[in-house]
């Protein structure tokens, strides 16, 4: 079997590059989710599970795995070198010790971010498995999901607005601002799937940073508060971070969109 070569990269010696020669696994489906990698060089596949189902072909630039470190801790997938090719890692400590300390504006951000990407996981693995009609998300006490809703709902220094009605949700995304709800109840609408959210679902935020739209649709079944999360304010927190991390950080909010969506920024 072909072997992986690690060593620290020549553009970054503080991160490690690994050579991946063709046909070598980087992870498997179920491995613990240490990283995140940047492709610099070749071509590398995602693959449902551990099947040979692609599902994604990246190159250089494309960053993968964030889904993993942000999500569930354990790799849903597996990627593999379609050709020679080379990664840039970053340590899942590292992502997070610099999303820390850096300005509050971008942790705040970053974990409107997460949240909108655990929404749109398991939106996605409920049509993937078949599920019509109706779904619900809710974020389960003790999680990573309701940790990150609770510092967000306690932030005394975001604005806090109330929705009557779903035209008021739209006029407010188009207006550059995206919401992490604090009472009632919206929904994300995707190939035929109504996902009910409530406490803790996101609304437009990873849409007003790239300012785009996505191919999820949004309304507001109930009458909601939430808190505001600015998408200019975001987008230049997001600016400040290193060259590596921007590239995550700009993996993370594709991801969040959705396949398709066409970004102003991205």
């Amino acid at each position: 079997m072909a072997r992986l070569i690690k060593q620290p990269s020549a553009a970054n010696p503080r991160l490690n590059e690994i050579f991946v020669p063709v046909g070598a696994t980087l992870f498997s489906a179920g491995d613990q989710a240490d990283a995140v990698f940047i492709v610099t060089e070749g071509e590398i596949g995602i693959f449902s599970g551990d099947s040979d189902a692609m599902v994604a072909s990246l190159v250089k630039g494309s960053s993968f795995g964030e889904q993993a470190v942000i999500g569930t801790k354990q790799r849903l997938a597996s990627a593999r070198a379609i050709r020679d090719s080379r990664v840039l890692e970053i340590p899942a400590t590292k992502l997070s010790g610099e999303i820390d300390q850096s300005s509050p504006k971008l942790r705040t951000a970053f974990d409107a971010l997460t949240l909108q990407l655990l929404q749109k996981n398991y939106l996605t693995e409920f049509i993937s498995k078949g599920g019509s009609g109706a779904a619900k998300f809710d974020l389960g006490p003790g999680s990573l999901g309701s940790v990150t809703a609770d510092r967000l709902i306690n932030n005394r220094d975001l604005n806090s607005v109330y929705i009557s009605d779903t035209s008021n949700l739209i006029q407010l995304i188009e207006g550059g601002k995206g919401v992490v709800i604090t009472w009632g109840r919206g929904a994300i609408l995707k190939d035929g799937v109504t996902c009910e959210i409530g406490i803790g679902g996101v609304l437009g935020v990873a849409e007003s940073i790239a300012m785009c739209k996505s191919v999820t649709s949004v309304s507001v079944l109930t009458p909601l508060n939430g808190v505001v999360i600015d998408g200019d304010t975001a987008y230049q927190a997001f600016m400040q971070l290193s060259a590596g991390l921007k590239g995550v950080v700009k993996g993370l909010i594709i991801s969040a969109l959705g396949d398709n969506s066409i970004s102003e920024r991205f």
